[in-house]
């Protein structure tokens, strides 16, 4: 599914969605567009994420628990999912942690996303790092469940 909505809309439409169920199975990911915060318009951070998020493909194996860069097969990092309310926006979400991951120490500490199922096969979801609202939030993304 291509989107094709404003950072404003996708504001919106994470705002009031509410949350599906917790997905199942290998979904890929789309780099939507950033979102209007000061942490997201740092240099740094643009070109790390354009890098990941933009310039390769990525993806979440929810039964697995694992992001995927390229393609399933090449795991990332390990999450943790669990329902409750956003971070970084007044809504409730499934808020992904990587303290369990293998990643390097200071990485698990500081990643953190979050993923609003729209149906069974679309996905919502908010990129970033453990920061506050306007520091954290850097980009929305949507995910697409794979065929089996």
């Amino acid at each position: 599914m291509t989107w094709s909505r404003s950072s404003t809309e996708l504001e919106a439409q994470y705002r009031t969605a509410a949350v599906g169920p917790v997905p199942r199975g290998c979904w890929a990911g789309e780099f939507l567009d950033w979102v209007d915060s000061d942490g997201a318009r740092r240099p740094s951070v643009r070109v790390l994420d354009t890098l990941l998020f933009r310039s390769v493909r990525f993806g979440l194996d929810f039964d697995r628990q694992v992001w995927w860069f390229i393609g399933p097969n090449l795991r990332a990092g390990r999450f943790d999912l669990t329902p409750g309310p956003s971070r970084w926006r007044e809504t409730d979400t499934l808020r992904l942690t990587y303290t369990t991951s293998r990643l390097p120490g200071p990485l698990r500490n500081y990643l953190y996303d979050e993923v609003k199922p729209l149906d069974d096969r679309r996905c919502l979801g908010l990129g970033g790092v453990d920061r506050e609202t306007g520091e954290g939030d850097h980009f929305f993304f949507s995910l697409d469940r794979m065929p089996l």
